[in-house]
């Protein structure tokens, strides 16, 4: 039974039931969807409370969804029985029309297998901070046609699972703590240990830096402005704007006191005059102090 002769079946229902035996149908039919409707809301609530901590956010997030969709389509199919429509010819129809959707819907049905990958590796949860492409956000759900991110200037990103599981994805909040380089010259005239001994000392009276793992100082290369200084602290992954600013103010503060020089770029310009030449020259030199 094609999709047109359901309509027809349902319209000869309509007709061969009297007006006040079909509203009373119809009035039951609604009543009950309404219970079906509250009960798996209930069923919701109760499997997220149990799966709380026992599950991921997102896999709860699943569950109740998938929960939510089930008592739907059950409501729908007992309002039809109850009215007395046969939908054995509707889910026919449904058939049909699903297949033809999902071959004009390629895009969303490889989203919809790429969220199946990602709910199983789960390289990132609810609440993560994580790098997609140009967008860094914290992910607000994790759907299965798409992942939905907040940026950190608070716009709403919405990204498709196909793209994300072709994408280099980077988790900022996996780990319980990270790593923050801080990474400037001194000049050649600074004495580099005592560079190094007021950088650990700032570090460690730094609240937000971590004592273990231990901070690292380097000298990585010797360039044109100077050495290149590249010291590493750790700290608690909720706090990445709070320690590296606290850290560069101490620095700076330090290195004021203790008369160390940070290289800058400066440019001389000297006007220069000749009897042959009679308009000035002006010579101009960049050096780095």
């Amino acid at each position: 039974m094609n999709l047109n002769e359901f309509i027809e079946e349902v319209l000869q229902h309509i007709d061969s039931a009297g007006p006040r035996d079909l509203l009373m149908r119809i009035l039951s039919a609604f009543l009950m969807v309404f219970v079906i409707i509250v009960l798996f809301n209930l069923i919701q609530l109760v499997t997220g409370k149990l799966l709380k901590n026992r599950l991921s956010v997102q896999r709860t997030f699943m569950i109740r969804k998938a929960i939510k969709y089930t008592g739907f389509v059950m409501a729908l199919l007992f309002l039809f029985k109850s009215i007395g429509i046969d939908t054995s010819a509707l889910l026919g129809a449904a058939g049909i029309v699903g297949i033809a959707v999902g071959f004009a819907a390629q895009t969303s049905v490889s989203s919809f297998i790429s969220g199946l990958f990602l709910l199983s590796e789960k390289p990132f949860q609810v609440g993560d901070a994580i790098i997609v492409d140009t967008f860094l956000g914290v992910v607000l759900s994790v759907d299965l046609l798409s992942v939905k991110i907040r940026t950190f200037d608070n716009l709403y990103v919405r990204i498709p699972n196909e793209t994300i599981f072709k994408s280099n994805v980077t988790t900022l909040t996996r780990f319980p703590i990270r790593r923050l380089d801080l990474v400037f010259n001194v000049t050649y005239q600074a004495d580099l240990e005592k560079v190094r001994d007021l950088l650990l000392d700032v570090a460690a009276k730094d609240p937000y830096v971590l004592d273990n793992p231990a901070p690292l100082f380097r000298v990585d290369q010797f360039d044109r402005a100077g050495p290149l200084i590249i010291f590493n602290v750790w700290f608690d992954k909720n706090f990445i704007l709070e320690t590296k600013t606290s850290m560069y103010m101490g620095i700076k503060k330090r290195f004021e006191e203790e008369h160390i020089e940070l290289p800058y770029q400066k440019v001389d310009i000297r006007v220069r005059e000749s009897i042959e030449d009679p308009p000035a020259k002006a010579e101009v030199s960049t050096s780095i102090q």
